[in-house]
C-alpha cells in the first residue's frame, strides 16, 4: 500500500556538494533581505512592528481557542504554512490540542526598508502552555507587497543558554538589513544553509567542520542521525539522511561586531528501505511521525518497501565577520531551531 500522510509538497533542491561549491548552491534559496522591487514605499516603523506583533499574538490565541485552522493559516506564510498544517493534522489525528505559546515583551529589530518585501524581527521570552519558561523565540514577520497582510514567516526557538544576538540598532532605532550576497561576512547569508548542511550530512570529517562550530544543531545532528542509521541497519534496513535547502526566504541583520544573524529554512530528509524486502517485514515509523497517521487507519499502513520521513526546520545562525589584522576567522554558530515533522510517505 502506498500512502502519503500530510499532503505537503517536499521542498526539492540540488544535492548539496563539497565545500568548494557551497557558495552558489543556496543562492537561489528564495527572496532575500534585499530583493529587487520596482515600488518604493515607506517601510515598517518600530511602532508598526509592535502593533503587528501584538495583533498576531492575539489573533493566534483566538484561532487556537476556537480550533480555527483557517484563521491560524491566514496569519502565516512560507514554511510556517507547512509547519502549521502539520501541527493541526497531528492534533486532529491524535485528539490533542494545538496550543498557543505566551510571549513576554518583545525586543523589535526593524530594518529601514523602502521596497518589498518588508520585514522585521521580534525577540521575545516564551512560556509553554503550562506557564513554564520555554526559552526565547525569534519571530520574523514579512509583507511581500503593498496589498499583502503581515504574516509570520519564521519562528525559531533559542535555548536559555543561547548567546546574545547583539543585533546592531542605530540611533534612529532601526536595524541594518544585509543583502543575501553581502561579501563582508565570513559567509554570504545565502551560503549559510549550505555550509550548515555540509556538516550535518558529513559530520566532523567534512571540510566545513573547520569553519562551523560543533554543537547539537551541527555535529550533534550528524551524530544523532548516524546513530539512528546504525539502529535501523541492525533491524535489516538501509537508512539515509540529508539536510537540504529550500525555496523559502531567509533574512539577515547586522550585528555590532560586523557579523550578522541569519534566519533560514531547511528540510531534513530521511529515507528507509529494507535490505531484503518482504511483505512480512515492516518498516517502523519513528515516534515523532506517528501522529501524522490517522488513528482510524494506523493499522492499514504497514510500509514494507520504502519510508520517507522529513522535517521542516527553521534555523538561526550567527555569521561572524572575517578575521582582521591576521587573526583567526571565527566560526559559524547555529544557535536555534524549530523542527517539525511535515512529510511522511510510505509504500
Amino acid at each position: 500500500m502506498r500512502a502519503t500522510l500530510n499532503r505537503i509538497p517536499k521542498a526539492m533542491m540540488a544535492v548539496l556538494g563539497p565545500v568548494a561549491a557551497l557558495a552558489v548552491l543556496l543562492s537561489v534559496q528564495g527572496c532575500g533581505t534585499m530583493a529587487d522591487a520596482t515600488t518604493t514605499a515607506a517601510g515598517p516603523t518600530p511602532a508598526t512592528a509592535k502593533s503587528v506583533f501584538n495583533a498576531y499574538v492575539t489573533a493566534n490565541k483566538v484561532a487556537v481557542a476556537n480550533h480555527d485552522q483557517l484563521l491560524a493559516q491566514s496569519l502565516v506564510s512560507s514554511a510556517q504554512v507547512d509547519i502549521l498544517q502539520s501541527q493541526y493534522q497531528m492534533a486532529s489525528n491524535t485528539g490533542a490540542a494545538v496550543t498557543a505559546p505566551s510571549y513576554g515583551k518583545p525586543t523589535l529589530y526593524v530594518p529601514k526598508l523602502t521596497t518589498y518585501p518588508q520585514w522585521f524581527v521580534a525577540e521575545a521570552p516564551e512560556s509553554a502552555a503550562n506557564g513554564h519558561p520555554a526559552g526565547t523565540a525569534l519571530l520574523v514577520f514579512d509583507r511581500t507587497e503593498a496589498s499583502s497582510s503581515w504574516n509570520l514567516v519564521g519562528n525559531v526557538q533559542m535555548p536559555k543558554d543561547a548567546p546574545a544576538l547583539n543585533i546592531e540598532v542605530g540611533r534612529d532605532g532601526y536595524a541594518t538589513p544585509l543583502a543575501t550576497t553581502d561579501p563582508s561576512l565570513l559567509f554570504r547569508p545565502d551560503e549559510v544553509g549550505a555550509i550548515h548542511a555540509a556538516v550535518v550530512d558529513d559530520g566532523p570529517t567534512s571540510a566545513a567542520a573547520k569553519v562551523v562550530a560543533a554543537g547539537p544543531l551541527t555535529t550533534g545532528l550528524y551524530q544523532s542521525f548516524s546513530a539512528t542509521a546504525k539502529q535501523v541497519g541492525a533491524a535489516g534496513n538501509y537508512y539515509s539522511f540529508e539536510l537540504e535547502g529550500t525555496t523559502y526566504p531567509f533574512f539577515a541583520l547586522a550585528t555590532t561586531d560586523g557579523g550578522a544573524i541569519v534566519v533560514y529554512t531547511m528540510m531534513l530528509n530521511t529515507s528507509t528501505t529494507p535490505k531484503h524486502a518482504s511483505p512480512s517485514r515492516h518498516i517502523a515509523v519513528p515516534d515523532d511521525f506517528k501522529p501524522l497517521i490517522p488513528q482510524v487507519t494506523a493499522g492499514k499502513y504497514p510500509f514494507t518497501k520504502l519510508m520517507d520521513a522529513d522535517y521542516t526546520q527553521q534555523y538561526l545562525a550567527i555569521d561572524p565577520p572575517p578575521a582582521k589584522n591576521g587573526g583567526s576567522d571565527g566560526k559559524l554558530q547555529v544557535i536555534g531551531t524549530t523542527s517539525v515533522p511535515t512529510y511522511l510517505f510510505g509504500d
